[in-house]
């Protein structure tokens, strides 16, 4: 039988959820595939959102019109923001979801859509024909026609569980892989590479010590995640409850040292590259032998589950020897296992098979998003989701793609590294990626990006009249600070409490509003830098190379620069400056040299030139 739809989306996790979404408010008649509807926005590992890095992604998210914030604020049982010990760059939210209700919500959402439409069954085949993509077959014979497809499979290809010796096929624990689609991929011309990735064990709460451990409240004035959640009435309706923290010990770390031979990524069992910075236990112990103890944070999943997370305790080590780890930590020694952490290997797409977009590159209409693209994280999935599926449906319509540049938003940084750098890892998203952090901010991401998610037409004009407003007031409100004080917020690096006793427009402003423009002040040195390196990178970003310039002959670049970009051979200076091994005084020198041989060459040979700089400088 056969069925058609505008946009085709493969997988109800985070990325699919996001990229379903995204397409049908677009005006896409799209269809949500998931192998068990009853798993949609299932949240395979931690009951967690957010986080130094990834709660920004979050927050860009809800700026494009995204529903994971949206969700967390209804479902969250516990709000942090990290990072306040530092500069407002860092400082990131982080929530604990009730994960049942969270997926109860996020079902519902998809449900109640419109022009979404949620198909269960196991997608077997992609179709081609001479204009690209053509359509999605499932297993039991349903042929879904399309022009476009987003594939977002997560670690379900060809999954492959590990605990110790037992190896089973499956995408999570409980849940099949998905067998078909990899040798689809093969078909249409995309190259495959393995990754893994594990999850910690289960605990029965009242089976714990927490005499033994330590209480980790939430924070006494939560902030929601999404821009448009009323935060006063949630406040009032929010009740926060604990985690915990506890440690491993160094006789821990002996059981695991005496059986590494058991554990599958030290024996030769798993040969995939897992995430490195989310290593398991195992790694950890043998990554730093000189400490004696590791975190370890107990996280309830839930307010009607018993159910605590061990997160910290992440391996694939067979079930005995979870049970001697859990045995020689005292608040965990008499702990009753729920489930037991375990790892999973699948299939990945290499990323640099994908554009800016997230198209592959070789198959027409076909977007990927999420773990198939090679990162970690709900967050990560999301971001690559909602781009996906807007930018599948914005094609459709014949309009121009949605590109982040890594300038606009921490999904633009994540974006950019996976199609110009092919991390061999699982790719996870921290600050320190993002060159002009302190300007992506997770308390700015509605104000850099309404007016781009307006004119993609993701969000209503009203949501960027309400957001030009908000601008608008912590503009004037860093005007009406006059000079002098704000030299001494700059100049004395006073704290935002400390800015606001002293300055009474701060004080009496809206807290949101008296943060940015506090924030404005307070940095505004290294603002001003950054907006002015962003101004530069943005002008010289599509700066032409010559096809007959030999970046051998470039001695005053690196070696390494000089051996990438004659490998790669970009065809901008944009191109240039994303590829890893290019560093940015590569890219400065490059540009130098090609405005002045462009000039000593004259008008007829030269490239075109950036308005506004000269020859000698770079801008």
């Amino acid at each position: 039988m056969q069925h058609s739809y505008d946009v085709v989306v493969i997988g109800a996790g985070h990325a699919g959820i996001e990229a379903a979404s995204a397409a049908a408010r677009l005006g896409a008649r799209t269809a949500l595939v998931a192998s068990n509807l009853d798993t949609v926005g299932k949240m395979s590992c931690n009951p967690s959102i957010g986080g130094m890095a990834k709660g920004q992604l979050v927050r860009e998210l809800d700026a494009l019109g995204g529903v994971m914030g949206l969700a967390t604020d209804a479902t969250g049982i516990q709000f942090r923001q990290l990072g306040l010990s530092k500069g407002p760059a860092l400082w990131s939210p982080r929530a604990q979801c009730d994960k049942a209700a969270y997926s109860v919500w996020m079902k519902q959402a998809v449900e109640t859509t419109p022009n979404l439409f949620p198909v269960q069954g196991e997608a077997w085949d992609l179709t081609r024909d001479e204009a690209g993509i053509s359509g999605v077959v499932l297993r039991d014979g349903r042929d879904l026609r399309t022009r476009r497809v987003v594939l977002t499979s997560g670690t379900f290809l060809r999954g492959l569980l590990h605990q110790g010796e037992t190896k089973t096929q499956g995408g999570r624990m409980g849940d099949q892989a998905a067998m078909g689609l990899s040798d689809a991929l093969a078909r249409l011309g995309l190259r495959l590479i393995r990754h893994k990735t594990g999850t910690p064990c289960r605990l029965l709460a009242s089976s714990i010590r927490w005499d033994l451990c330590e209480e980790q409240p939430g924070d006494r004035e939560p902030r929601p995640f999404s821009y448009r959640t009323d935060a006063a009435a949630w406040r009032v309706q929010l009740t926060q409850l604990p985690c915990w923290t506890t440690r491993t010990t160094p006789a821990a770390h002996a059981v695991i040292r005496a059986n590494l031979h058991r554990a599958p990524m030290y024996n030769g069992q798993i040969s995939s590259v897992g995430p490195r910075y989310c290593p398991s236990i195992e790694d950890k112990v043998m990554r730093f032998a000189g400490r004696d103890d590791h975190h370890l944070f107990l996280e309830p999943e839930g307010r009607a589950t018993g159910e605590i997370y061990v997160n910290g305790l992440s391996t694939s080590l067979p079930i005995d020897i979870q049970d001697a780890i859990l045995a020689a930590i005292p608040a965990l020694a008499q702990a009753h296992v729920l489930r037991y952490g375990y790892a999973v290997e699948y299939d990945v797409v290499a990323p640099d098979q994908i554009d800016h977009g997230l198209a592959a590159v070789s198959v027409p209409g076909f977007y990927l998003a999420g773990q198939i693209n090679g990162t970690s994280g709900y967050e990560e999935a999301a971001a690559q989701g909602l781009i996906a599926g807007a930018n599948a449906a914005l094609s459709l319509a014949g309009k121009s793609p949605l590109i982040l540049s890594r300038a606009d938003a921490y999904i633009g940084v994540l974006i950019d590294d996976l199609v110009s750098r092919c991390p061999e890892e699982p790719y996870r998203m921290f600050t320190s990626r993002a060159e002009h952090r302190l300007h992506l901010r997770s308390g700015n991401a509605d104000r850099r990006l309404a007016a781009l998610a307006v004119r993609s037409g993701l969000v209503p004009v009203a949501w960027a009249d309400a957001v030009a407003s908000k601008d608008a007031a912590v503009t004037a409100l860093v005007a009406a600070v006059s000079a002098e004080v704000a030299a001494r917020i700059a100049g004395e690096a006073l704290e935002f409490t400390a800015a606001c006793a002293e300055v009474p427009v701060l004080a009496a402003a809206a807290p949101d509003i008296a943060e940015e423009a506090w924030t404005e002040l307070r940095y505004t040195a290294y603002l001003d830098r950054q907006r002015h390196r962003i101004a530069q990178l943005e002008r010289y970003r599509d700066l032409p190379i010559p096809t007959a310039l030999d970046p051998a002959s470039l001695t005053t670049l690196s070696h390494e620069g000089r051996t990438v970009l004659g490998k790669r051979r970009p065809r901008t200076l944009g191109e240039a400056r994303a590829l890893a091994g290019v560093t940015e005084a590569d890219v400065e020198t490059l540009y130098a040299i090609l405005l002045s041989r462009a000039w000593r060459a004259g008008p007829a040979h030269a490239v075109d030139q950036p308005s506004g700089l000269s020859p000698t400088s770079p801008g």
